[in-house]
């Protein structure tokens, strides 16, 4: 059974303040003291020792999950924006969409450096050519771009991608590839129309392996007819495969999605917020030392979040509570892993 230790910050239950920061795009990255777990920002500090920020591209893509080769209608959680941050909404060319974003960055968080950030869809789906075309664009807009990260399905790479995207390792100091896993558990998958298997995942990951490529594998924590038992086992298994990051999202229904309807007619229920808390912290506790914890509470933007209506406005507490959470427990990360 989870551990219970956070209990009592006030839910409101009117509509809440719009937050001063996009809660969708905003990693752990403002400079913070030490956590109970290994964050991204201390990682991005101890490899580069300046201030480090991704800077978030929609490069048009699709998914083999809408575009019918593998399925319809995508994840029953995603959005028309395909997980993006919402920054492309007027399809502006890659390099217009860096150059605003980075002086974005570097007035408002006096950004040094910058990652180029493949979100949005499924960023490996096109020829090998295409893609190289616009990885560059995005790599050639600024000098004080020093890294590349691409998001994706596990079952839409191939050996000629990763290949591709393993040479950018020759003039960069940060390459990463991103998978959304979500669950290790296959009837998970297939109640959220996944139309992929934790098999594809295996075989992307003993590809991304060989190659020396950095990675963070994304989680959902509150998947459709998911224990807690079923999230436990999906820590014990990264922890096993030594995953090198860990991204953990709880499972939102965003506006004009087919889990919002299963909210709405009360077929599915968002985790509350002390539950949330406490199985994050369950997760962590199990992942390897070692993982970087990239995010402990991803979101959507907070105008088009239909359920859970606190996960709106509150992700700063939700942070606040994991790191209480820890302090009352007395542990860290990976006190409760297994391998």
């Amino acid at each position: 059974m989870p551990k219970s230790c956070w209990k009592g910050l006030a839910m409101s239950s009117t509509m809440p303040e719009a937050p001063k920061t996009h809660p969708f795009i905003l990693e752990e990255n403002a400079l913070a003291g030490s956590k109970p777990y290994r964050t991204y920002n201390q990682f991005l500090q101890e490899k580069f020792g300046c201030r480090v920020y991704k800077v978030s591209i929609d490069a048009g893509f699709t998914c083999p999950n809408i575009d019918g080769s593998k399925g319809f209608g995508g994840c029953t959680f995603c959005d028309e924006t395909g997980s993006s941050s919402r920054t492309n909404d007027l399809k502006t060319p890659i390099a217009e969409q860096m150059q605003k974003n980075i002086a974005n960055r570097r007035k408002r968080y006096k950004a040094q450096k910058f990652i180029a950030y493949f979100q949005a869809n499924t960023n490996t789906y096109a020829p090998v050519e295409r893609l190289k075309r616009l990885y560059d664009e995005a790599l050639n807009v600024d000098d004080d771009v020093l890294g590349l990260a691409i998001s994706t399905r596990p079952d839409c790479v191939t050996p000629e991608i990763l290949d591709l995207i393993a040479s950018y390792q020759e003039r960069l100091p940060y390459v990463s590839v991103e998978y959304g896993l979500q669950t290790i558990h296959d009837r998970s998958l297939a109640l959220v129309n996944r139309c992929e298997t934790f098999a594809d995942f295996l075989q992307a990951y003993e590809w991304t392996q060989a190659r020396g490529l950095d990675h963070c594998i994304h989680v959902i924590l509150g998947m459709p007819g998911e224990t807690h038992a079923d999230m436990m086992q999906t820590a014990d298994k990264l922890a096993e495969l030594k995953v090198a990051g860990v991204k953990i999202h709880m499972l939102v229904a965003m506006n004009h999605t087919p889990i919002a309807e299963d909210y709405r007619n009360g077929r599915w229920t968002s985790m509350d917020f002390d539950t949330y808390v406490n199985t994050c912290v369950d997760f962590i506790e199990r992942l390897h030392p070692d993982c970087v914890i990239h995010r402990v509470a991803g979101n959507g933007h907070f105008k088009h979040v239909v359920a859970p209506s606190w996960m709106a406005s509150q992700r700063q507490d939700v942070m606040s509570a994991i790191d209480a959470c820890f302090a009352e427990r007395g542990t860290r990360q990976g006190d409760a892993c297994r391998h």
